[in-house]
Parts: structure tokens; sequence; C-alpha cells
């Protein structure tokens, strides 16, 4: 088997190894290859893009209908295109995930907690809210407390009003306990953010990727389509945020011995460094928006995983 081919076996085989939902993946799209350049896509370039890893125009447009609907993306039709680009709410999704993907390294801790008490919202409300500050990091540590030692105060606060539930949720500032309780309280992180399960998740997304560098050190120059860097950066991208979306961020001090969040992120660093040349040429020449070509990457784009070559 050539070098070529091992390159889209690595592909055809992370396509294929669990299902993938379409919702999911052009959610990863959008945020890794449009959100920096304007947002906007026509129908027919996301189709363009996505052929090459096995998925067709029908897969594409029901995605993109769930999306929509889910208010996720707006969308505009010129005669017979339809021009699909990130809605507010999208948007500002998009950024709260890119804080956690593209960090080069896990946020330094001053050893404060910032603690939520949501007595006061009914079932519903309570759900809804618990689940964006799970997803921003928090655990709970009783039933109507959450906590979390790696969030800013005033990003959760405006989590908190677009909820409309800021006037509901008690804040607190705390420093870090005791140091008779540290041992208590790391068994209490084990358990409340179930770190166990999360590392698991980082081990499997290692063996997935792991055996892919050396294909790309190997690979030579010719090898390296633009089209499959595309693919496999996408992969590389949707897989990663599949995990790392789910991890706190916890400070080291409160994390398991032989934590694996930091292998994988370079691992991930290392592998987008490859292919983000290639992948950005690809989406230039597939991508088209309402009013022309896709606009050129904004600065952020450059700043990922602490620096790309421009």
């Amino acid at each position: 088997m050539n070098q070529m081919s091992k390159l889209d076996h690595f592909i055809q085989q992370a396509v294929s190894a669990a299902p993938v939902s379409g919702t999911s993946l052009i959610s990863s799209l959008y945020g890794d290859s449009l959100s920096h350049r304007g947002g906007e896509i026509w129908l027919g370039s996301l189709t363009a893009l996505l052929e090459g890893l096995g998925f067709g125009d029908r897969f594409v447009r029901t995605s993109l209908f769930r999306l929509n609907k889910e208010g996720w993306l707006d969308v505009d039709r010129i005669g017979r295109r339809s021009f699909y680009r990130l809605s507010d709410k999208g948007m500002r999704l998009t950024r709260r995930a890119e804080s956690k993907i593209y960090r080069a390294e896990a946020p330094a801790w001053d050893g404060n907690w910032l603690l939520l008490l949501s007595e006061g919202l009914d079932r519903n409300t309570l759900a809804d809210v618990k689940k964006q500050l799970l997803w921003q990091g928090f655990g709970t540590l009783a039933p109507n407390l959450l906590a979390s030692p790696s969030q800013r105060l005033a990003d959760v606060q405006a989590l908190l009003h677009e909820a409309g539930v800021a006037e509901q949720v008690i804040c607190f500032e705390a420093q870090s306990p005791l140091a008779t309780s540290v041992s208590a309280l790391r068994a209490r992180v084990e358990e409340c953010w179930q770190l166990t399960g999360q590392n698991q998740l980082y081990e499997d997304f290692i063996a997935t990727f792991r055996p892919l560098l050396p294909l790309l050190r190997e690979a030579d120059e010719d090898e390296l389509t633009p089209a499959r860097c595309f693919a496999i950066q996408l992969l590389l991208i949707h897989l990663y945020r599949r995990v790392i979306l789910k991890d706190p961020l916890l400070p080291e001090a409160l994390l398991p011995a032989h934590w694996l969040g930091q292998s994988a992120r370079q691992l991930c660093i290392n592998i987008y460094r490859c292919v983000a040349p290639g992948a950005l040429a690809w989406v230039s020449e597939k991508g088209e928006t309402s009013v022309g070509p896709l606009p050129q990457p904004a600065s952020s784009f450059w700043q990922r995983f602490g620096g790309l070559k421009t």
C-alpha cells in the first residue's frame, strides 16, 4: 500500500469508525473553516466540500434543514441558490466552543472557585441552564450547587443573562479549601466531573490519530493535496471537539495521575499544523458566498493553538 492510499485509508477508517451526526459534522465545519471567514457559504459549496468524505447531497440538505430549524443557521435564498450562514446564536455558541478547542495549553489557576446556587429555578429552566453550564465546565457539587475552578465570572454572568436567569442564580467566589480538605476534594472532583470517563475519551482519540502523524511526516508534498488536508482537518477537529467540549479544563492540581488531556491536545496541534495550509486552500477553492469568494481568514484564525504559520 503506497503512502497516498494510506492517507485515504485513514480517512475512510475515521469516517466509518462510528456513526457520524450530520448536524454535528457541519457544526464542526462551520466552526473550524467558516466562522473566521464570514460564516456564510453556498449549499453547493458545502456539498462539494463534504463529498470527498463520502457524504452526499441528501446528507447535507437534511443536516442544514435541522440546523436552520434549531436556530443555529440562517438561510438566504437568491434565485435557485441557498446560502447558509451562522445565526447570532450559532456564532455565539461557536465562539464559546473555540475558546476550549483551540487553546494551546490548560488555563492557569489562581486557586479560586466559582460557585452557583440555583435553588430559585423551576425544573425545566434549571435543566436547560444546567446543561449549558456543564458544557462550560461546571460540575455538580450538590443538587443545586454548581462549581468551577476555571470559569471567569464575567463569562458566566453573560451566559446567565442570555438565559434570562441572572437574577435567580446566586454567584459566589470562593478560595481553595484548607489543606486538610484536599484529598476529600480530589475524590469529589473525580466523581463530579466523571474524570475516568473523560480520560478514556482522550485515550480513544489518541489511539485513533497517533498513527496519522508519521504518515503525514513521511508524505511527499504532492500527496498532501488540499482535498486530503481538508478531510483530515475536519475529522480531526470534529472528533477532538466531541472530547474537548466535555472536558471541564480543571487545573492540573485537581487532575488524577496519568491524565491524557495535554497529550491529546498536543497531538491535535501537531496534526492541525501539518494540514491547515492545504485545508485553507481547499475551502478557498470550493467556497462561495452570496457576494462572491470567501473572505480571507480573520487574524484570530492564525492565533489558534498558540500560532499557525501564515
